[in-house]
């Protein structure tokens, strides 16, 4: 055999085998989704006072006012700091920040709010404090 049949054997062998390899795989894939987000400014948001109370988030100016109810397991976060709802509240408090509410697709509840601000600088009493200085 020349030596270009054997390449082409080889090649037809690798690509069969490839083949069965590809059809075993399932042919499709499903993704659940299990949270439904919602972006919106802080100044139309209403956060709640604490599980079993209510968040009312305005999406837009002609978007109907949606409601989730918070949980014992809501979470609350400063970008990827997470914080307590009164941090958030404080940390928010008359910025226009953006927010985006997360909640369940099954239950409608309210999982998680993530502000885009930063967290507040912990001091050693683990008070909230002002910001550290930037040297230069």
């Amino acid at each position: 055999m020349h030596k270009y049949s054997i390449r082409l054997i080889a090649l037809a062998l690798t690509l069969s085998s490839s083949g069965a390899a590809f059809a075993a795989q399932p042919a499709t894939q499903s993704y659940v989704s299990t949270e439904h987000a919602t972006e919106a400014s802080s100044s139309t948001v209403t956060l709640p006072s604490g599980p079993g109370s209510t968040l009312l988030v305005i999406p837009c100016p002609a978007c109907a006012p949606l409601s989730f109810r918070a949980t014992s397991t809501t979470t609350y976060f400063l970008r990827k700091q997470k914080v307590t709802l009164g941090e958030l509240k404080a940390a928010i408090g008359g910025h226009s920040v953006g927010v985006t509410v997360f909640s369940s697709v099954k239950t409608h509840e309210l999982s998680r709010v993530i502000a885009d601000i930063g967290a507040p600088v912990r001091a050693p009493n683990n008070r909230a404090s002002a910001p550290a200085p930037v040297r230069r």
